[in-house]
């Protein structure tokens, strides 16, 4: 006798077993860790993982160059999009009643500007690639759990334990909880892609020392970009 949808639903959900386990009952299923309970957990990891990604975006976005008491140009703020020029004008002598007459005069201009704050950015890329290393390490066992729902998904329906709605039900479960982490994992990339952007941006106004942060965004892009490569869609 098949089992309807309504009772079956629930019984899929539940039914992953511990890693090792190699044979299912088509009677009685026990699972150590159910698969009910494990996908709220990686949504947690997957949603804190964007969020903080979405983070550093925020973080690197040229809202304005701090500038304070530089010598040269003669103001509080230089905004991002004329700080070149107020570089240039200062180099020049051309900043209306500043007095630029050294190479030092110059420097200290260029060594003010401060697009964005790179603690800020340390602290957290720090954390992303915390929680990156989370997301990445426990990838592949989720993964297999999802490949042991499928292929019990399988079994059933081959024996008729359970109807074609429970079955295409149960598997449409399991696509979207995949989708989802690779879509965590798109996004994450696309972040980090959009920050070394940013950061780029900083560095072609004249803010220096941002080459380490440069690199910490290209390489949490590459992290997400493999992690995601393991995610088969079916």
């Amino acid at each position: 006798m098949q089992i309807r949808t309504q009772i079956m639903i629930p019984f899929i959900l539940a039914a992953v077993a511990a890693c090792g386990q190699s044979e299912i009952s088509s009677r009685s299923v026990t699972p150590a860790m159910s698969f009910a309970t494990a996908p709220a957990k990686m949504d947690a990891q997957a949603v804190a993982l964007t969020e903080l990604s979405q983070r550093i975006v925020v973080q690197t976005t040229l809202k304005g160059a701090g500038i304070g008491a530089a010598v040269g140009c003669g103001i509080a703020v230089v905004s991002a999009g004329n700080a070149h020029n107020c570089i240039a004008a200062a180099a020049t002598g051309a900043v209306s009643g500043a007095v630029i007459g050294s190479i030092a005069g110059k420097r200290e201009v260029a060594r003010r500007i401060e697009l964005i704050s790179p603690s800020a950015v340390v602290r957290t890329l720090r954390k992303t690639n915390d929680q990156m290393a989370v997301v990445a390490s426990s990838l592949p066992a989720r993964l297999a759990r999802q490949d042991e729902a499928l292929a019990q998904l399988e079994l059933h329906r081959a024996t008729g334990t359970i109807d074609a709605i429970a079955y295409r039900e149960g598997r449409a479960a399991i696509m979207a909880e995949r989708q989802a982490m690779a879509n965590a994992l798109i996004q994450t990339q696309s972040h980090a892609d959009q920050a070394t952007a940013n950061l780029l941006a900083a560095r072609a106004e004249g803010q220096t020392g941002l080459d380490w942060h440069i690199g910490a965004t290209r390489k949490l892009a590459q992290q997400a970009s493999s992690a995601r490569s393991s995610i088969s869609l079916l």
